[in-house]
């Protein structure tokens, strides 16, 4: 399970394509998750045991992102990818100030939208 969207984030010429979550921190107390995405050149790459190119993207994810009366202690990894999709189209569609190094935010929470329009893989 991953996001597949090209992207070269640190202007390397060197794309990642294949994006997949690598690490997972649960804050019960306050029902969040924070989710640290790595990309590879591919999911060929990623198998092999490649390297992830450049620097992981991280997003929290709170209970607004998932459906109503959700557990928070049974969010699947593919739950966590539905809801990271959908908080991206959010700010992808969100205005911006003109300042293109500021991201959208969503409930006070600062969202990169980098991978918006991404597809599974």
């Amino acid at each position: 399970m991953a996001l597949v969207k090209s992207l070269d984030p640190d202007n390397t010429g060197a794309a990642a394509s294949y994006w997949r979550i690598i690490h997972r921190q649960d804050f019960f107390t306050t029902a969040q998750i924070e989710i640290t995405l790595a990309g590879y050149l591919d999911a060929p790459a990623r198998r092999a045991g490649r390297a992830p190119l450049g620097q992981p993207l991280r997003y929290l994810l709170v209970r607004d992102d998932f459906p109503k009366n959700t557990d928070p202690h049974m969010i699947s990894t593919g739950q966590l990818y539905s809801a990271l999709k959908a908080k991206l189209a959010k700010a992808e569609k969100l205005a911006r100030d003109g300042n293109p190094r500021r991201w959208p935010e969503i409930a006070g929470i600062a969202v990169n939208p980098a991978l918006a329009g991404a597809g599974d893989a």
